[in-house]
């Protein structure tokens, strides 16, 4: 399929939306913050969840540059990152090492979203489309196998 571009924030999450909808397996997530994809509405937060629910070995990988936004502004990512930890992790990148410009994910193996640069709306989509998501998913594994696990949702200390 041909990349269909978006330009707007409501065109850019319903992008997401379709995204999330047609991953049988792992979804894949590259962004500086998640601020922008709607990740604490109740809408994605139920379609993540029915992802969770459908199998045990579906994966939602999700790296960010800066987590600040999901640990405190996301009670709903974190709320499945807490019930789901089998199968929903958060990293960070190494801040110290070079990263993309824009942001992008992914479902399985043939659809990809990209955003042109991280803190601007504009961008494309694909599904059916293997061959523009493997570079992608190239340099998610990259990056991926860099990052810090450091996200959770446990809390230490004394009551």
């Amino acid at each position: 399929m041909n990349p269909v571009e978006f330009h707007t924030l409501a065109d850019y999450q319903a992008a997401l939306y379709q995204l999330i909808a047609e991953a049988q397996w792992r979804l894949r997530f590259y962004d500086a913050t998640l601020e922008k994809g709607g990740f604490n509405a109740a809408v994605r937060y139920q379609h993540l969840r029915a992802f969770c629910l459908g199998n045990p070995q579906r994966r939602i990988e999700i790296l960010l540059d800066d987590p600040a936004h999901v640990q405190t502004r996301c009670p709903r990512l974190m709320s499945l990152l807490r019930d789901f930890s089998h199968i929903v992790e958060i990293r960070q990148t190494e801040s110290d090492s070079e990263r993309p410009a824009y942001g992008f994910a992914l479902a399985d193996r043939s659809v990809w979203l990209r955003r042109f640069d991280k803190d601007a709306l504009p961008g494309q989509w694909a599904r059916d489309d293997a061959a523009g998501a493997v570079l992608l998913h190239q340099e998610f594994e990259q990056l991926w196998h860099r990052a810090t696990p450091n996200v959770s949702v446990s809390t230490l200390g004394l009551a």
